[in-house]
């Protein structure tokens, strides 16, 4: 038998003593668990101690105090959904709210029955948000197989997705640090809002903050109409700070403000906008560095650095190749219009033991290009870049070092790799050589070493 659902919490604010008997009684009887409060004080705490499923709100008779509160509901608890309800002479303030964050607005007079059918379809979404969620959290603990590092980062990514937490993220270039960034993003309860990247180090420190705030008409030369910022833009949803370890002094006062008080001005005007954004940052150079080097603000530093995520290279985490090449594969399948389904033994050790100095986007580039050049249903040697081949350094052959178990599992790979770029290239030995990017006479030297000769050969 199925588990059954947990019960849903409900939330309804209104001064209306009548109606919020009404309501209360009525979906009581509906089996729901209701919470009341007469004032916004009294709902305050209430939501400091006590978890919401959906919020009711009458914005009738009550002060204009809700708006913050609808805010603070969404910051506390982001799962929660916040519906308004109102009169015709309300619209603007129930408009408002919903930038605000709530989910939509009813127009009073409002009966039981209408209510009932608006908690049923936002928990009918609420669901689907769950199983999105858990489909995501399978998605990236497929990608991560079995290494370790990268198993450790997952539970933490997982533990602080649906969080209000600023996270920063560390890892070279390439590392997939924005993708990671958006699968946080999609784990948390603001998926549906917007996620919006902002590459710190593209953008010249005169435009900055005209970029980050937005800017009035006239505010300066080329302003010739308003404009909104990122941080509007990604209202509700996710801010994204690529590269944040680029920025100059001037541009990490600014950012430390905003995190700090959440507010800001567009340039050109004077009036304070709040908005409600999570920020992610993400930087390929140490920031602890280059803060003990007085080059990044150790406030700004320590704002940002609430959860950290290290992703480390791809070379560090070689188990997860097999699962990224397949993703990468179907991805481009669809772009390319193409229908790879196999990749040859010989192409799957060359992937498997490149050092991809430009990690996972690396890895991504390659398989397109070997999408493209492919001409069956199959990616082979011959599809992958020529770069993959050049100034290879071959493992040490046995006998050469320490005989450590490690060592002779090296040498199989190396020999398994040599054995199938000879078959690739028909036993040529001069061109096999330059394929694996060593001389004629060490590839020699290596065929003798692994009994790979085959009789008229040379």
């Amino acid at each position: 038998m199925a588990e059954d659902k947990k019960k849903k919490t409900i939330l309804v604010v209104s001064a209306d003593t009548p109606f919020l008997n009404l309501v209360r009684d009525n979906l009581c009887l509906q089996g729901f668990d209701i919470k009341s409060a007469r004032s916004y004080s009294e709902a305050f705490a209430l939501v400091d101690t006590t978890f919401c499923d959906i919020v009711f709100c009458d914005i009738e008779k009550l002060p204009a105090q809700e708006m913050d509160f609808v805010s603070y509901v969404r910051s506390r608890w982001p799962a929660a959904e916040v519906v308004i309800l109102a009169t015709i002479n309300e619209i603007e303030d129930a408009t408002y709210a919903l930038r605000n964050g709530a989910s939509f607005y009813l127009m009073k007079p409002v009966d039981c029955g209408n209510l009932k059918t608006v908690i049923d379809k936002l928990s009918a979404r609420a669901d689907r948000n769950q199983e999105n969620i858990e489909l995501e959290q399978q998605l990236l603990t497929d990608l991560m197989g079995t290494n370790k590092a990268m198993q450790k980062v997952l539970k933490l990514a997982i533990k602080i997705a649906p969080t209000m937490s600023t996270v920063l993220i560390g890892g070279e270039t390439g590392t997939g640090k924005e993708f990671f960034a958006r699968i946080i993003h999609r784990m948390s309860q603001r998926y549906e809002g917007r996620f919006v990247p902002m590459n710190c180090g593209a953008i010249p420190d005169t435009l900055f903050e005209s970029e980050l705030f937005g800017h009035r008409k006239g505010s300066f030369t080329g302003a010739v109409r308003d404009k909104p910022g990122l941080v509007e833009e990604a209202h509700m949803g996710t801010l994204f700070l690529d590269e944040v370890g680029e920025l100059s002094p001037p541009a990490q006062v600014k950012l430390l403000r905003f995190l700090q008080e959440r507010t800001f001005t567009r340039v050109g005007e004077t009036m304070q906008r709040r908005i409600n954004v999570r920020i992610i940052a993400a930087s390929n150079k140490p920031l602890a560095k280059l803060m003990e080097e007085g080059r990044f603000r150790e406030d700004l530093f320590y704002r940002l650095n609430v959860f950290y995520l290290h992703l480390p290279p791809l070379r560090e985490r070689k188990e997860t190749i097999p699962n990224l090449v397949r993703l990468f594969v179907a991805k481009n399948n669809t772009f390319q219009n193409k229908n790879i389904d196999k990749i040859s033994r010989a192409a799957e050790v060359m992937l498997a033991n490149y050092d991809y100095p430009g990690n996972v986007r690396e890895l991504e580039n390659i398989i397109e290009h070997a999408v493209v050049l492919a001409e069956s249903g199959e990616i082979t040697e011959k599809e992958l870049p020529e770069f993959m081949f050049r100034n290879r350094l071959l493992l040490t052959a046995p006998g050469e070092a320490a005989g450590t178990g490690d060592v002779l599992a090296l040498s199989e790979v190396e020999k398994r790799h040599i054995a199938v770029t000879l078959d690739a290239m028909n036993h040529n030995y001069s061109e096999a050589a330059k394929k694996l990017g060593v001389s004629r006479s060490t590839l020699w030297r290596k065929i003798k070493t692994y009994g790979l000769e085959k009789p008229g050969k040379q």
